[in-house]
């Protein structure tokens, strides 16, 4: 079996609506607008942790830190922002955990402002994410990990061409509750 390279991402994509890059440290006061916009609703879905979620400090460190991870090519956050509007975060896809070689697997995650919903922003976005992780880091299999009564983002994941491989009991402590998620895994090259 020939394992792949593992060749870096670009720091910059552009879609038909969005534009897709990569934060650093100087965007903190962006990421930190983002997140208080819409704390309330990704508290359902992600643990956050309170307050620190919502300092400047936090999301500085945090852009750090990624930014070091996708050098490493261990970790890969874009941040999507309208074309022609640079100043406003309208969502963000990571994907984490990136091995590769024999294991050539990473999870994907994502979020978008509750303002900017149903507008095709996430599918537009994610789809060239998966396609390029595959493509230019030569992952095989990317997985992804819903709440069983997150509807709009499991059709959105299936609309992608994920798989949904079955349930996973208390996969992540959410609100002081152990929640169940499904797993969906995208394989190269499958469609279905």
């Amino acid at each position: 079996m020939d394992i792949k390279s593992e060749p870096q991402m670009n720091v910059t994509y552009e879609t038909q609506q969005l534009t897709l890059r990569i934060c650093t440290r100087k965007d903190a006061a962006l990421v930190l607008d983002f997140y208080r916009r819409n704390i309330d609703d990704f508290s359902k879905y992600e643990p956050i942790t309170l307050p620190a979620a919502l300092t400047l400090k936090f999301h500085a460190d945090m852009l750090d830190y990624e930014y070091q991870a996708f050098v490493e090519g261990t970790s890969i956050r874009y941040y999507f922002f309208r074309k022609g509007d640079p100043f406003t975060i309208v969502g963000t896809m990571s994907f984490r955990g990136i091995s590769g070689g024999y294991y050539s697997v990473c999870q994907l995650g994502y979020k978008v402002d509750i303002g900017y919903r149903r507008r095709g922003y996430a599918r537009e976005a994610l789809a060239l994410g998966v396609e390029a992780v595959h493509r230019e880091r030569g992952i095989h299999r990317i997985e992804a990990v819903v709440l069983p009564d997150n509807d709009p983002s499991m059709r959105l994941l299936e609309g992608l061409g994920f798989v949904r491989e079955g349930l996973i009991r208390d996969r992540i402590l959410l609100n002081n509750e152990w929640r169940d998620h499904y797993m969906y895994s995208h394989i190269e090259g499958r469609t279905g």
